[in-house]
């Protein structure tokens, strides 16, 4: 194995591992909800929330991508140095999004296993 990734393999292992991440917090959500409430309950609102974050995750990467330059000039004109960057927040929001994915998914295999198909 090379010490140096290729750019595209880096986002690869990135996806994955964030992924991997929201599926462990959808199979938590998943187990710890069902202590209140029946299975279909606990799987139904474990897929909700992980939709949620998943939505909020998309919706906010485009906006940065859509916006990000303007917010980028805006705080140069006020010198302000939040240290906010558009590379930065896609990033971030990149992460909200496949961990919502990977949870979602999560609580969809949990839902089958606990309900049924």
């Amino acid at each position: 194995m090379t010490d140096h990734a290729t750019p595209g393999l880096e986002l690869a292992r990135g996806v994955i591992r964030w992924a991997a991440v929201g599926a462990g917090v959808g199979v938590a959500v998943s187990a710890g909800l069902l202590v209140v409430g029946s299975a279909r309950a606990a799987t139904d609102t474990a897929f909700a929330l992980g939709i949620l974050v998943l939505g909020f995750g998309v919706t906010a990467w485009s906006g940065t991508i859509a916006l990000g330059n303007s917010i980028e000039r805006m705080q140069e004109h006020r010198d302000e140095e939040s240290g906010w960057t558009q590379a930065g927040a896609r990033q971030a929001f990149g992460v909200l999004t496949w961990v919502g994915l990977g949870w979602t998914a999560a609580s969809i295999a949990a839902s089958v296993v606990a309900v049924g198909a």
